[in-house]
C-alpha cells in the first residue's frame, strides 16, 4: 500500500516541539521528518534522531511542494513569537498541518485552520471555529457557536460556555471559565481559575485572587 502520510518539518526543537513530536510520529496522518530553526538558533543538526535544518535553506532540503510544517511554540509574548514564525512559514510557501487527538469530541461542522493543534479529551460542540494558530491543550469544553480567532493558546479545563468570542493572541490559563455570550477582545490573559462574566477589552489581564492558606498546621486537623 502507497504511504499517503504527510511529510511534516516541525520548527522548533524546544520540550513543546518534543511534545508535538511524540503526537505525531503516533498518528498515521503525519511522518515527521526533521526540525528546523533559524541558523543563529541552530546548536546541533539532529534532534529527536531527525535532522535539525536551518529555516533559511530548510526549503532546498524539503522543498514546499512535498512537504509540511508545524510551527511548535508557545505562548511567548502574547503568542506574537508563534504568529511572527507561522508568517515566516507561509511566506515561505509551506502548508502548516493541523491536528486532533483522536479521543476528542468534535462535531462534524467544526472549522479550523492552518497549524491548529488540539490536544485530547476535548469536547467542541457544533458550529465551532478555529482561526490559525490555535493550540488547545487537554480536558476544555468549547459551546456551540464559539468563535476562536488566530494565535490564540487554551490551556486545561477550560470551559467556553456557547457563543463565546475570543480575539486574537489570547491565553486562556488552566480551568478558567468564560460566560456565554461573552466577547473578549484581542491580546488578553485570562489567569488560572479566573471566572469570565462580563465583556473583556483588547489587552486585558484577569487573574484570580487565589487561595487562602489557614494560620494553623496540618497536623491541627485532627478529623481531616
Amino acid at each position: 500500500m502507497q504511504d499517503v502520510s504527510k511529510k511534516v518539518i516541525i520548527f522548533g526543537v524546544g520540550e513543546f516541539a518534543e511534545i508535538i513530536h511524540l503526537y505525531l510520529s503516533e498518528s498515521k496522518e503525519f511522518d515527521v521528518v526533521g526540525f528546523t530553526v533559524h541558523k543563529e538558533f541552530l546548536t546541533s543538526d539532529k534532534f529527536q534522531n531527525l535532522p535539525v535544518i536551518p529555516f533559511e535553506t530548510v526549503s532546498d532540503m524539503f522543498p514546499t511542494s512535498d512537504f509540511y510544517m508545524f510551527v511548535a511554540l508557545g505562548y511567548t509574548d502574547n503568542n506574537k513569537k508563534r504568529e511572527k514564525i507561522f508568517n515566516q512559514v507561509k511566506n515561505k510557501g509551506y502548508t502548516c498541518i493541523s491536528y486532533a487527538h483522536p479521543s476528542n469530541i468534535i462535531s462534524k461542522n467544526f472549522k479550523f485552520g492552518e497549524n491548529c493543534f488540539i490536544f485530547e479529551n476535548n469536547t467542541i460542540q457544533p458550529y465551532v471555529e478555529l482561526g490559525d494558530n490555535v493550540i488547545i491543550w487537554s480536558n476544555n469544553i468549547i459551546s456551540h457557536h464559539t468563535l476562536i480567532q488566530d494565535n490564540c493558546f487554551i490551556v486545561s479545563n477550560v470551559a467556553l460556555a456557547g457563543h463565546v468570542s475570543l480575539g486574537k493572541n489570547c491565553f486562556l490559563g488552566i480551568s478558567s471559565t468564560v460566560r456565554n455570550g461573552i466577547s473578549i477582545g484581542s491580546e488578553c490573559v485570562i489567569g488560572a481559575g479566573v471566572v469570565i462574566l462580563e465583556n473583556v477589552n483588547n489587552n486585558e489581564v484577569y487573574v484570580s485572587k487565589g487561595t487562602v492558606k489557614l494560620d494553623i498546621s496540618s497536623n491541627d486537623l485532627k478529623k481531616l
